[in-house]
């Protein structure tokens, strides 16, 4: 989706990192469709031989994996999101201020910049997500869930914000 939430330090490449280190593919399986399981696990289970018996050796095999899940996800759960770009700087400040409001359960600082027709519909899709992010690493149906409601909040914030800037001093961008 956007550079920083498929950077080093988003939650997919987290949760590929993850999957990684414990060699369990539930971690990242969330970030992508149901469709493209069998090639991460494939990918998943070369990458961590490879890493397995080169522990100290930064491998092209490994960076071919993140940049598979970055693909993998970005092309298969963003198709039809006009305007999601990787370079887009609103979806940067969104995507920050959406990881701040799921830090501190809160999401007045999101509220504060969009207008406030919106602030009970941004509060309910919130709380929606939130409601969703506490499942087992086991549980993929739940945890698919919650990040299709991550998406779908997060695209509606940037549908929000591209959608008629003038009728507030607030807007994301």
């Amino acid at each position: 989706m956007v550079q920083h939430y498929n950077s080093e330090n988003g939650p997919v490449i987290i949760a590929a990192k993850k999957a990684l280190e414990t060699g369990n593919p539930n971690y990242v399986l969330i970030w992508i469709p149901e469709e493209s399981e069998n090639t991460l696990k494939n990918l998943l289970e070369k990458t961590f031989c490879e890493r397995s018996t080169r522990k100290n050796i930064q491998n092209r095999g490994i960076d071919w994996y993140f940049e598979s899940v970055n693909r993998l996800h970005f092309t298969c759960r963003w198709p039809h999101c006009p305007g999601m770009t990787s370079d887009g700087s609103d979806m940067k400040m969104i995507v920050s201020m959406v990881e701040r409001a799921f830090e501190t359960g809160n999401c007045e600082e999101i509220c504060g910049v969009l207008p406030i027709a919106h602030t009970a519909e941004v509060k309910l899709r919130f709380h929606n997500v939130m409601n969703k992010r506490n499942y087992t690493v086991d549980d993929i149906a739940a945890g698919r869930a919650y990040v299709s409601a991550f998406i779908a909040f997060i695209a509606y914030l940037h549908n929000l914000s591209s959608v008629n800037p003038e009728e507030s001093d607030h807007t994301l961008h």
